[in-house]
């Protein structure tokens, strides 16, 4: 129902419903003794009321495990800022009769309208920015930095109804109730740290893939929630032959999944050979995350192009399963390369969307097939691609699988004129080391906080020698995608293998990823 064009409908002639009101009051010639105190309040009143029914659309969606209530929260904010609008033009026109410098003086000197105005004037850069093509330019993190401009809004709307009040002060107690609560779930109930929490998982079903891949499936525990992003990761602490071994996995699963997650594992690792052989249904693992910034997002992304090798598959089917059930219309194109007809996983969910999804195509390409295969043979490539990718401008391009296999077509891509800020790539192992032509050179690490000082290789990552030296530094994904080990380097140099989960912001203070970090000098580290 969520999902419906004709719920947005209903919704857009409900917040319409109080004008519709006020103008048949109007037309009934019933609005007091004093109709511009009247329309001023009431305006007023219904101004407050979106915007904290703006601010619970959040919790709600986390509350009930309803992601498609976030569609609503644009247009209600819109109404939050139309309705501010019109009780700032009512007062504006028929109490100062337009007169601008009277306004000012108001303004300026009474305290009351000094806040109404103000959560007005904060109200209008979130209007004017509320569409797709703002959250583009701004970019998902800045739009959202800005945009939480309307706490202050809500506050200011709050302190403009107490002070006009003055004596009946229920309602104004009542809305700013409201809104003390809605801000304390924001800043400590839902700001929590994800990387420190831990779920424990409990194997309940396993699915042969292909020969050599098994998806398994872990039932959520009742009361808990993942919040994951199409494409994004959990790193698990599996037990295997006595050790924990931390490792991470894309979930394959739709993130709209609120009763399970699944992973999908090629056998090509100790723990992955385990799981393929040796894990059985009642299996434990605690696993942390989400993690991972290889994320779709339907906002953004409207025109997506996706290559997938092998395994890499597993993320970007939750972005598929994700576009499916949330009936998104993105128009979404698949290269799949894999070695034989017998490698392709999920080929039933792959033939399923292409039937189902008018906006869908996919190609699998097989390098090695067997003589019945009817499908594109060979490596991916410009030619290939060409054929058909048309227009690239506004397309984002998502890469998952082996290095070389990116590299490739990171080169294709280039070659055709995509930017490197529409290329997103996952790697799920790093691919850390130096020529064997070059001798590793020694330099010192110390670490300022554990003060302590070691002699390091220029090839050994620094959070394995950390570890091996009994320094602590948190970690997930160990492949320089989820910033977890994120650490300040005070002084020297660290080339870093792969700065994906690193953010920019945290770069420029002098943060490195330790996993795939090398030291390059003698360093000294905030650990």
């Amino acid at each position: 129902m969520l999902r419906n064009k004709w719920t947005k409908v209903l919704l857009f002639v409900l917040c319409l419903a109080p004008l519709g009101w006020l103008g048949w009051r109007a037309w009934r010639g019933n609005l007091t003794a004093n109709p511009i105190e009247f329309i001023t309040h009431f305006t007023g009143d219904w101004t407050i009321r979106f915007i904290v029914l703006t601010l619970g659309v959040t919790p709600l969606r986390r509350l009930f495990r309803q992601p498609n209530l976030a569609a609503f929260r644009r247009m209600l904010g819109l109404y939050a800022f139309f309705y501010g609008s019109l009780h700032f033009l009512t007062w504006l026109w028929l109490d100062k009769g337009l007169n601008l410098q009277d306004m000012w003086v108001d303004v300026l000197k009474r305290r009351f309208i000094t806040a109404g105005f103000a959560g007005l004037a904060l109200m209008l850069p979130l209007a004017v920015t509320s569409t797709r093509g703002w959250v583009a330019r701004l970019g998902g993190k800045g739009w959202q930095r800005l945009h939480r401009l309307v706490y202050l809004t809500a506050i200011a709307g709050v302190v403009h109804y107490y002070w006009l009040v003055k004596s009946d002060i229920r309602w104004p107690v009542f809305y700013g109730s409201c809104v003390a609560l809605l801000l304390t779930v924001r800043f400590i109930g839902v700001k929590k740290d994800k990387a420190a929490s831990e779920i424990a998982l409990v194997l309940a079903s396993l699915k042969q893939e292909t020969r050599d891949v098994l998806t398994l499936r872990f039932p959520l525990p009742a009361g808990k929630t993942l919040d994951a992003k199409p494409g994004q990761f959990l790193t698990f602490n599996w037990k295997v032959d006595g050790k924990i071994l931390p490792r991470s996995y894309s979930i394959s699963s739709s993130p709209l999944q609120t009763d399970y997650v699944e992973i999908t594992v090629k056998q090509q690792g100790v723990v992955s050979s385990f799981l393929n052989s040796k894990a059985k249904v009642g299996l434990t693992v605690n696993a942390q995350g989400p993690f991972g910034q290889f994320c779709f997002d339907k906002v953004l992304h409207r025109r997506i192009a996706l290559f997938a090798g092998g395994s890499g598959i597993t993320p970007i089917m939750s972005m598929l399963r994700y576009i499916e059930e949330a009936a998104v219309e993105t128009e979404v194109l698949l290269y799949y390369a894999v070695r034989s007809e017998r490698d392709v996983i999920f080929r039933e969910d792959l033939e399923r969307m292409q039937r189902l999804l008018p906006r869908f195509t996919h190609h699998i390409i097989a390098s090695r097939p067997g003589a019945g295969w009817t499908g594109q043979r060979g490596h991916l490539d410009r030619e290939q691609v060409e054929r058909h990718l048309g227009s690239i401008g506004d397309r984002a391009f998502f890469l998952c699988g082996p290095l070389g296999f990116m590299t490739a077509v990171t080169e294709v891509l280039t070659a055709l004129g995509v930017s490197a800020e529409q290329i997103r790539r996952e790697r799920f192992t790093a691919g850390i080391g130096t020529s064997s032509d070059a001798p590793a050179a020694t330099y010192t690490v110390e670490f300022a906080k554990s003060g302590r000082k070691f002699a390091v290789l220029s090839t050994e990552p620094l959070l394995t020698f950390a570890e091996n030296h009994g320094v602590q530094i948190p970690y997930n994904c160990r492949v320089g995608q989820c910033g977890t080990c994120a650490t300040r380097v005070l002084e020297g140099e660290i080339e870093m293998e792969t700065e994906e989960g690193l953010e920019s912001g945290r770069r420029a203070k002098g943060y490195r990823l330790m996993c795939v970090g090398m030291a390059r000098s003698n360093i000294v580290l905030q650990a």
